[in-house]
């Protein structure tokens, strides 16, 4: 500051003055501000204390501190690894390193699902690093100074790390390249590591279905889930109505968790997906066996020399949306290859990875690795050189299986670039006059090889709108936080209704008919369902891009007519 002032300089920056530089100032030079601030704001009710000292200062109360560096607790975090136990003892260390280049720009902003205007600014990547990083400070503290952390400091540190749909947005307009959704998952699992994550039925609920891997226990909690506890969602939403729309049309602002009363409106303020089948893909077409591996051909359009590919169908496509599952096997049946299935019910492990459960996550993903080198090992004459997905975040963690390893020079590809690769697309997606769809890119687009909305014109036709914007489920976070899913959904709700007047606009879509709105991930298809009565003008419908393609090629009894063939001499299963 010497220095800048015998220069002829001047010490503010790009933000002002601020309080690391506010000793620098004389007097003199401090007197117009206080004598503007004491006329426009006698009270001191504007940034309490903020830039003032002496007589201004202590005219505001006791409970104003200097607001200079004098009375401020300036940890050095170079002591961490000596002084602290609890650094010593857990991650906060490299968390706190992962976000300490943020610059506070705030360009994660615009992008962020969870900064949601006229519901809640508070929880954009910009003020949840701040956060992090004021509550690594009060941890290194609290344990410096008494040998203890606040549970209220705990507390707040979960309130960060669920305010994330770990959708990786921030990171593309990040300068210093901070990915929020991997520091959010990194203190989820710090927290259930220390013991200070809360349970949550609903989140409980879904991770112990995704986790499980026996037929038995996957029917049940089906069962349980959809048969009757999505029936009783429904059932509320229709008595609570009014309550729940008056939510809808006004999120309230989180800062912590909702009461419990106010949480179970958020739980019902819109309506889970019904009519979905009754029986999971493997189910339908009796591959349940975990011993066996299931190779799915047409009899009569392919050979033992015919390609054959890998797909993994995931959790939500083959659990609870299991049309999708089948729809891609009865298009892979369709492109005449031959379709090598994981043998029992996996998870990828992304789930676990997402929920903060890092020791099951990199379990299971060792699990399969070494499972699917034995399926590769039994199959070596099949040349296996394609690894099918139908779900983005399957797609984001099998990249870290290198499958090129295990299926020799294989590659990962989405099954909508696949089938694009093959020259299967809709009859007439090449006319002008092609029916209008909306768009709704995942988070985790499996789409990775070119733009993705100029794939799905390339499939379905030109008359397709992006429609931006989370919907608001993100894995558990529609059971985990409905408090924080409905603000997401607020926003998502109004570029829904935005998309339709534009998409009606361009007159591909008739008057009266519904909206068609297309995605191409399982958690964003039970997302996108609960907008069924928002529209305007009739119902937003809501279907996988794979499920679209087998209905318009296939024909409306495609899953029945695929089910009966496949059961009918289809399937052979390998002993692995």
């Amino acid at each position: 500051m010497a220095l800048a002032r015998s220069l002829g300089g001047v010490i503010s920056g790009e933000h002002g003055i601020g309080i690391t530089k506010l000793e620098f100032l004389s007097d003199a030079e401090m007197a117009p501000f206080t004598a503007y601030k004491a006329r426009i704001d006698p009270e001191g009710r504007f940034n309490k204390g903020k830039l003032l000292r002496g007589e201004a200062l202590r005219g505001l109360g006791a409970d104003v501190h200097a607001a200079d560096l004098s009375h401020a607790y300036t940890p050095s975090f170079g002591l961490m690894g000596h002084e602290s136990l609890i650094m010593q003892q857990s991650d906060i260390g490299a968390i706190a390193d992962s976000v300490k280049d943020c610059l506070r720009c705030g360009k994660c902003k615009p992008v962020c699902a969870t900064h949601v205007p006229r519901a809640n600014l508070l929880y954009s990547p910009r003020n949840k690093i701040l956060a992090t990083s004021l509550l690594v400070e009060a941890f290194l503290y609290e344990e410096q100074t008494r040998r203890g952390v606040s549970l209220a400091h705990w507390e707040e540190f979960e309130d960060v790390a669920d305010h994330c749909t770990v959708c990786h947005k921030c990171l593309s307009p990040c300068p210093v390249k901070i990915d929020f959704g991997d520091v959010t998952m990194n203190m989820r699992n710090l927290l259930r590591k220390m013991g200070k994550k809360s349970f949550r039925p609903g989140n409980a609920a879904a991770m112990l279905m995704l986790n499980a891997t026996s037929p038995q226990t996957i029917k049940l909690m089906r069962g349980a889930m959809v048969g009757i506890g999505f029936k009783v969602q429904r059932l509320a939403n229709e008595v609570l109505k009014l309550a729940a729309r008056k939510q809808t049309n006004a999120p309230p602002a989180t800062l912590g968790a909702a009461p419990v009363r106010e949480q179970v409106i958020h739980f019902i303020n819109k309506k889970l997906p019904g009519g979905l089948p009754k029986k999971t893909a493997r189910a339908l077409l009796d591959i349940e066996d975990r011993d066996y591996v299931p190779i799915i051909r047409n009899p009569v359009a392919t050979t033992a020399e015919s390609e054959a590919v890998f797909y993994f169908p995931g959790c939500g496509s083959e659990r609870l949306f299991s049309q999708v599952g089948l729809a891609t096997q009865a298009m892979l049946w369709h492109a005449g290859v031959q379709t090598v299935l994981p043998p029992g019910y996996l998870c990828c492990g992304y789930p676990q990875r997402g929920s903060g459960q890092f020791d099951r996550a990199e379990k299971m993903i060792t699990d399969n690795r070494v499972l699917f080198h034995r399926v590769a090992n039994t199959l070596n004459y099949l040349d296996i050189k394609t690894v099918v997905v139908s779900c983005g975040t399957c797609y984001d963690q099998l990249q870290g299986y290198k499958f090129e390893e295990i299926f020799p020079g294989s590659r990962i590809i989405d099954i909508h670039e696949y089938l694009l690769e093959k020259g299967i697309t809709l009859p007439g997606a090449g006319s002008a006059d092609a029916p209008g769809f909306l768009y709704h890119e995942p988070c985790h687009n499996p789409m990775k090889l070119q733009d993705s909305l100029k794939t799905v014109k390339a499939l379905v036709g030109p008359n397709v709108l992006k429609n931006d914007r989370c919907c608001g489920e993100s894995g558990t976070l529609g059971v985990t936080r409905p408090d924080i899913a409905t603000q997401v959904r607020f926003r998502k709700e109004e570029s829904l209704q935005q998309g339709e007047v534009a998409l009606r606009a361009t007159g591909s879509v008739a008057p009266a008919a519904n909206v068609k709105i297309l995605t191409s991930c399982p958690s964003c298809l039970q997302g996108l369902k609960r907008y069924e009565d928002d529209m305007a003008n009739g119902l937003l419908e809501a279907d996988y891009i794979v499920v679209e393609m087998a209905r318009q090629i296939l024909g409306e009894s495609w899953l029945q007519d695929y089910v009966g063939r496949a059961n009918a001499g289809g399937i052979e299963r390998v002993l692995v």
